[in-house]
């Protein structure tokens, strides 16, 4: 599917929506430009706890931008019934998305993937922004687009992050697996209820490109600060920062379903907090 007609798609599925605003920007490739979309509600306050959602940074990983492409009108509308504000990215690679490749059409990962938001000091406490000048990092261009714009956004009111991948580098069968910091009892819900649709990869070591594979625990979770979206607004305090995955080789019907179980399970833990 063409990144244009994704978004002509789920603009016309939103066009009942309310209370939401589209900000476009146009990112210029060495071969060809896209659009990429920030979708947001209307008026977020000071005191107003955030849902943050993004798919789609690796553009093979199709699965997270169907979900919202389908299901961001009822997203949209659960997250403000529960008195809660959003802000989405549905595309967050639109030309690897396009061209069916995890890094965008310039085949250009950057100096670590276009997953990198923040990098650590010695101390694991220290971080800096991975676009930060003083790194001198290179990042792809959507990746330092989307840097940009969550710098304008209201990160410290951000009560849950959900960033949706696949994990299509890992060769496991049909599958589920999820990053998370805190107090993972909490998910004990959202894990039953995935399990009835796809197995949870428990106590199974998983690189998924990382250097060194990390050790499942007993739900499927694995606690890494690897520098993604999800680090960052760990270390921003939100309370709840998900990196959802299912394996490559399960259906994307499936892997949808998997992905609003953990919206729709996230927005209503916020909103009972």
């Amino acid at each position: 599917m063409k990144a244009e007609e994704f978004y002509g798609i789920l603009d016309n599925n939103l066009r009942n929506s309310k209370g939401i605003v589209i900000a476009t920007d146009l990112i210029g490739y060495k071969n060809g430009d896209f659009y990429f979309w920030k979708i947001s509600s209307a008026k977020i306050g000071p005191k107003d706890k955030i849902i943050l959602i993004r798919a789609g940074i690796h553009g093979d990983e199709i699965a997270g931008p169907l979900t919202i492409l389908t299901y961001a009108d009822r997203i949209i509308d659960l997250v403000h019934r529960s008195g809660l504000k959003l802000i989405l990215y549905p595309l967050g690679n639109p030309s690897g998305f396009e061209a069916g490749t995890r890094y965008n059409i310039d085949g250009d990962g950057g100096d670590d993937g276009n997953n990198d938001f923040l990098r650590y000091a010695s101390d694991a406490d220290k971080w800096r922004w991975a676009s930060d000048p003083k790194l001198n990092i290179r990042l792809p261009k959507e990746t330092e687009l989307m840097h940009a714009l969550l710098k304008e956004d209201r990160l410290n009111q951000v009560a849950a992050c959900i960033d949706l991948h696949q994990d299509y580098i890992s060769n496991f069968p049909p599958a589920a697996y999820h990053y998370a910091f805190g107090d993972l009892s909490r998910y004990r819900n959202i894990v039953e209820k995935i399990e009835k649709l796809v197995p949870v990869l428990r106590y199974t070591f998983i690189s998924a490109g990382q250097s060194s594979p990390a050790k499942s625990d007993a739900q499927g979770f694995i606690v890494r600060h690897d520098g993604s979206l999800q680090d960052l607004m760990f270390r921003f305090g939100a309370k709840h920062s998900i990196t959802v995955e299912t394996s490559g080789a399960t259906p994307v019907g499936i892997a949808r379903r998997v992905n609003l179980i953990w919206i729709y399970g996230l927005i209503e833990l916020v909103k009972k907090e």
